[in-house]
Formats: C-alpha cells, structure tokens, sequence
C-alpha cells in the first residue's frame, strides 16, 4: 500500500494455507505427474478430472480431505460475526457447493452415483426464480492492487473459498436467483477477464457457467490484476474506479432490475485525505496523491442509484471490507491513521473514512467489516448471507 517498502503480513490472520493456495507454481516430482492423484496442482490449481486441488495437492474427494478445512481466508478463530460452520467446512454446504476446484470441463463435473466425486447439480433449477424480491443480482468485486493485499486477493480467490461465496450467493431470497460476477482493480483497468477468455462477456455468468467454472473463472481474473501497473501511492481508489467503470460501461453489466452489489476490498480509503497532497506530515517522504476524489461518498451513491440503476429505490448494495475509521489504532510515521498494525513506523490498515461514508449513504444496504478482524471470504459470505439476501428479498424490480 505506502511505496516505502513496508509489508504487513496477514497471513496469521487469514491462515497459514494462505501461501499455499491452489495455483501455486507446482511441477512434476519424480514419479508425481501434475494434476493426478496425490500429486501437485497445476498453476492454475487444475487437477485430472473427478479430482479437487486442496492445499496445493489434487485428491479424490472422499480420501482423508481433512485439509479443506485450511482453505484460506477460513480460520474460524478469525471470522468475526460469521457462521464458522458454514465458512469452513464443505459438507456443511448445500448439495450445490462446487468443493471440486479441478480444471476439467464442465462435462466431466458431474460423477457416477457408485463415485465418491461431488455432484455439481446447480442453478436452482427445482425452485425456479424467486416469487418476490430481486430475481437476478450484479456482483462487481473491486480488489485494491498493490502488493500489500496479495494474500487477501489469493485467499477469496482460492476456488475452495470462492465456490463457497458463490452457494452462499446461490442461496438468497430462497434460491434461484440469476446472478453474474464481475471483477476490477482499483485502478480504472476495466473488468478483468481470466487469460484466454473467449467469452463474448467480460463477467461471469449463472446461466451460462457452473459454480466450479465460474470459481476458476473468478481466480483467473483475480489473477491478472498482478500484471498491470500499480496504483500511485496513495492514489488507491476502489469505489471511484468502480463508479467510472459502471457509469461509462457499455457490455450492460448492469441489468435494470437487478440488485447491484460492490464488494470493496482495500487497506486504505478511496482518495484518502491522507494520501493526499498536504494531507500529511512527511511530504520529503511521500508527496502525495495530487488526484483529489472527484465526488463525496454521497454523491458517489447517488450517481449508482439514478444514473447507474435508473433511480430504483434499495436497488444498490455494498460489501466493504476496509479498515474502521472509527478505531484508534494509532499512526505511521506520516501521522496517518491507522485501524491496526500501527508500530509508530507503518500501519498494517488505514482508516477508509470515505468507504464508511459511502456505506451509511446506503443505509441497511451499506455493509461494513473492519478488515483488521475479519478475513475476506468469511466476510464476504457472511454479509451475503445476511444483508445482501434480505436486500434481494426486500427489493421490487419495476414491471
């Protein structure tokens, strides 16, 4: 996040199977070919069919999977306010639940009743779309990308992590909701899409992709925002960049009568004030951000709400996961103020003062974790489970 070659670890937050996310680099070991049974992932945590990448290794789901409890970003010592049970183990899911983050093709998902491989029976086809509330919701996932959210991007982007967000979100307003998942960085690079996408749509979508290729779809993407450059010091800007992309879009991402949802993933605010020219002690070190936010967090949810969503009341949503401006958790060197992780030199999390804003300008729809005690799937999903289905369910689409 600063540019002064400072690097908090998060990793006893998120877990130790942080590191060890399936995707690692892995190669053939003597006699352990890659992607078969027992043996290493390959980089993009495939696995031959019917198999399931867990920790880096590929297993037949059935054999002793103890470890897919290790999936980062699920250590139930950290999730706070969430549903352990749910957040951490896979049988505790629906029949729904894609635990097989193997590259196989679709075709090859669903297994013999005789095999111990899941069945990937999904959509919600037995219940049909919901009778009330939202029939269909927009997902726009905006990670910060600098170097010093790595492991939080690597921990919701596990595809044991991620098919878990995704049954949670499968669930809302009683099931059958049709959704679509898109994904951008703070940086105004426009949606990310894994390598060799071939699809016409710069998202992911329900009705046309199961939970296990949207999962991998989803680490792709997540995936490519390494390789482009990095935001200015102290210009990260999650919510402004995720505002431009949707107010210029022209793929339609955004459907009418759709709930709209950002999930916002940073360690610092959107433009924050001090980040930015004079809004420091230290310019010698750090001169600043010289790009001021263009509107307040007011007016940013004003413009999703009538020019992004046509004015349809209760229509937008947010999950933010960012540090609480309201703890004092101390400053850096700078005199910023930080959430946590502050030692007098850096601070592992800055306050998003302007995030907090933006989240109570959606009332009831402005949902808030302080990513200093939270990890983010478990945050992401248990906000899904709670605000983000009663936001569907209250929701009435015009016509």
């Amino acid at each position: 996040m600063r540019s002064f070659s400072w690097t908090w670890l998060v990793g006893a937050t998120l877990g130790i199977g942080a590191a060890q996310a399936c995707g690692d680099t892995a190669s053939d070991d003597g006699d352990c070919t890659v992607g078969s049974r027992g043996c290493a992932c390959t980089t993009g945590g495939g696995c031959d069919p019917g198999l399931t990448c867990i920790d880096s290794l590929c297993i037949l789901f059935g054999d002793d999977a103890s470890a897919s409890n290790s999936d980062p970003g699920t250590d139930s010592a950290s999730n706070s306010g969430t549903d352990s049970a749910s957040a951490t183990d896979p049988s505790a899911t629906t029949a729904s639940s894609a635990t097989n983050p193997t590259g196989a093709d679709s075709t090859d998902a669903t297994t013999d009743a005789s095999d111990d491989g899941p069945l990937l029976d999904v959509g919600g086809a037995d219940t049909g779309p919901p009778k009330s509330g939202c029939t269909a919701i927009d997902v726009l996932f905006v990670l910060d990308s600098s170097a010093s959210m790595i492991e939080e991007r690597q921990a919701l982007a596990a595809t044991n992590a991620f098919t878990q967000v995704i049954t949670t979100l499968e669930g809302i307003n009683g099931g059958g909701v049709d959704y679509r998942i898109g994904v951008t960085d703070d940086n105004d690079h426009g949606f990310f899409t894994p390598a060799g996408w071939l699809e016409p749509d710069p998202w992911f979508q329900s009705s046309e992709l199961d939970v296990m290729e949207i999962a991998q779809a989803f680490n792709g993407a997540v995936g490519q925002i390494d390789a482009v450059p990095a935001t200015p010091t102290g210009c990260e800007h999650v919510l402004t960049s995720a505002t431009d992309l949707l107010v210029g879009d022209g793929t339609g991402f955004v459907r009418a009568d759709a709930l709209l949802v950002l999930v916002l993933v940073t360690d610092v605010d959107d433009y924050g004030a001090y980040d930015q020219v004079g809004g420091h002690s230290c310019p010698e070190f750090f001169p600043g951000c010289a790009t001021p936010p263009s509107n307040t967090p007011e007016e940013i949810a004003d413009i999703l709400l009538n020019t992004v969503k046509g004015g349809l009341a209760g229509s937008v949503a947010s999950i933010i996961v960012a540090g609480d401006p309201n703890v004092n958790g101390g400053v850096n060197f700078c005199s910023q103020p930080g959430s946590c992780g502050c030692n007098g030199v850096d601070c592992g999390v800055f306050h998003a003062d302007r995030l907090w804003a933006f989240g109570a300008a959606l009332g009831a729809n402005g949902v808030v974790a302080d990513l200093c005690n939270v990890t983010v799937p478990a945050a992401v999903q248990g906000a899904m489970d709670d605000d983000i289905d009663l936001a569907c369910m209250t929701l009435e689409p015009e016509g």
